[in-house]
């Protein structure tokens, strides 16, 4: 989940409604799921230099946003925001000082005697399909379920019955919104995990949650310069992941997490916090980032030395492949 969105889903309480009688939460607001749709205009944009870069998003009604920046995955790299019109079978852009067109072949745009040619690339993770390294357990592979269990509603740490999420296809499994968060039936301390996933639309909230506590989110950011960037630990910390490196929607990404749990004396008090080293799509996030006690809905688990591996279910559709983790000495 993430910090600047308190998204929650209607549909799923008005059923229940509806199959028991019951009322729906009050508090609860009604998610408008919008599938992403793959077209010419949408996604990474580069010159043949490999230096300015764009992203560019549908943001309803047929228009668009670019967000120009100097180079992909790195951070403070944002040069201009342009908003996006069609005008036939083109866009024109304008914003901070630039204007331009994309016709699905280049997007080229102007400010001043500055001018870019940038044409559309596609950028798969250097980590995607990483094979399990020698005694990993394989939690997630060709869409099996058997190493996971849904969890008991608000007790993380309790198995209540088969996952109930979907297999897909390609070894994907994919959340079935109202099913709730699947858990790992392993528990693990130490370890570095492995994760594929893909998002199919906006809003997509979900998140990997380490030992059920520790959330690393999963949304739907890619081309904006706001909300919360992709695999923040948005529970546990304030810091914010140093870059943005997210790949558009329907393509897979990958999160590469190297875990150290907190640590405890004989007497059970806590004597060093949890940290983390984050990859998002093979670009370091977040370097041996120490981890405050989670807060939200984790902070009633406490902390503890080791946890299962908790998928999210948060009432929107994403995908999940080619899971495993490889537990690590202390």
């Amino acid at each position: 989940m993430t910090k600047h969105s308190r998204i929650s889903c209607l549909f799923t309480a008005l059923l229940a409604a509806a199959v028991l009688g019951a009322e729906p939460k009050k508090s609860e607001h009604a998610v408008v799921f919008v599938p992403a749709v793959q077209d010419a205009i949408t996604g990474d944009w580069q010159g043949s230099d490999r230096g300015i870069a764009a992203q560019v998003v549908p943001t309803g009604g047929g228009k668009y946003q670019a967000v120009l920046l100097s180079r992909f995955d790195v951070p403070d790299n944002l040069i201009a925001v342009l908003q996006g019109t069609p005008r036939g079978n083109s866009v024109d852009f304008n914003g901070g000082g630039w204007s331009g067109t994309c016709d699905g072949q280049h997007l080229i745009a102007r400010k001043g005697a500055e001018s870019l040619d940038l044409r559309h690339v596609t950028r798969p993770s250097p980590l995607l399909n990483a094979s399990p390294p020698d005694g990993a357990v394989v939690l997630l592979d060709g869409g099996r379920l058997d190493a996971w269990a849904k969890k008991h509603g608000k007790e993380w740490l309790t198995e209540d019955g088969p996952a109930a999420w979907k297999s897909v296809g390609d070894g994907a499994i994919e959340v079935v919104p109202g099913s709730d968060c699947i858990i790992t039936r392993q528990k693990f301390g130490d370890c570095k995990v492995h994760v594929e996933f893909r998002s199919l639309g906006s809003p997509t909230n979900s998140g990997v949650f380490l030992q059920t506590r520790y959330e690393v989110n999963i949304n739907e950011t890619y081309g904006r310069t706001d909300g919360t960037a992709n695999a923040g630990f948005d529970n546990c910390s304030t810091a914010e992941p140093l870059a943005r490196a997210s790949r558009p929607p329907l393509q897979w990404q990958t999160l590469d997490i190297d875990f150290k749990a907190p640590r405890f004396d004989p007497a059970g008090k806590k004597t060093a916090s949890a940290r983390a080293t984050v990859l998002l799509n093979g670009v370091k996030v977040y370097d041996d980032q120490p981890l405050d006690p989670p807060h939200g809905a984790a902070a009633r688990l406490g902390e503890a030395p080791s946890g299962p591996l908790m998928l999210q279910e948060h009432g929107m559709p994403v995908q999940f492949r080619n899971v495993w983790v490889l537990e690590t000495p202390k």
